[in-house]
């Protein structure tokens, strides 16, 4: 049997004109094509770029990139990267761009209820480790890379080299 509730009627017509002055203030409305992100190109140059950094450094990580939410975009793995790698990185990466910070900022919050119960609806994947960046452009987080395989500062270093390489933060 439904409950019923009675709705304040002042507050019902203050929601109705908040609405009406949005819709009607004349602000361009914010589409698909002008959010900025991260292209599956984008994430293949990345990992690109830091495999070189790696190599070049005699490193065996693995890389992955995601978007703004922490959805997977990209995932490598270089030979010789252990085999939990992939996994590491991309739980780092989701830490870093859900939070938009890197992910060394982050390790000191796993205590933190609300990020436990964040860690948690996830499946547990959040690696609260050093080793991601947060992709911004235009001022907007828009996802994150990260690295797993070496010293985490190493990791760290290896995909910063990577967005300077392509001039992302």
């Amino acid at each position: 049997m439904p409950i019923n509730v009675p709705i304040n009627p002042w507050r019902r017509a203050a929601g109705v004109v908040a609405v009406a002055a949005m819709l009607w203030s004349g602000a361009p409305a914010i589409t698909a094509q002008d959010t900025p992100r991260v292209t599956l190109q984008d994430a293949l140059t990345l990992i690109d770029m830091a495999q070189k950094e790696a190599t070049a450094k005699n490193y065996r990580l693995s890389f992955a990139v995601v978007d703004q939410r922490g959805d997977l975009i990209a995932v490598a793995r270089m030979p010789g990267a252990g085999a939990a790698t992939p996994d590491t990185a991309i739980g780092k990466a989701m830490l870093s761009a859900i939070y938009g910070q890197p992910s060394a900022a982050l390790v000191a919050r796993q205590t933190n209820p609300v990020t436990q119960a964040m860690n948690e609806s996830t499946g547990g994947r959040f690696r609260f480790l050093q080793g991601a960046l947060p992709i911004v452009r235009g001022g907007f987080t828009v996802g994150a890379i990260a690295a797993s395989g070496a010293s985490s500062q190493q990791d760290e270093d290896s995909v910063r080299a990577a967005l300077s390489a392509v001039n992302l933060k």
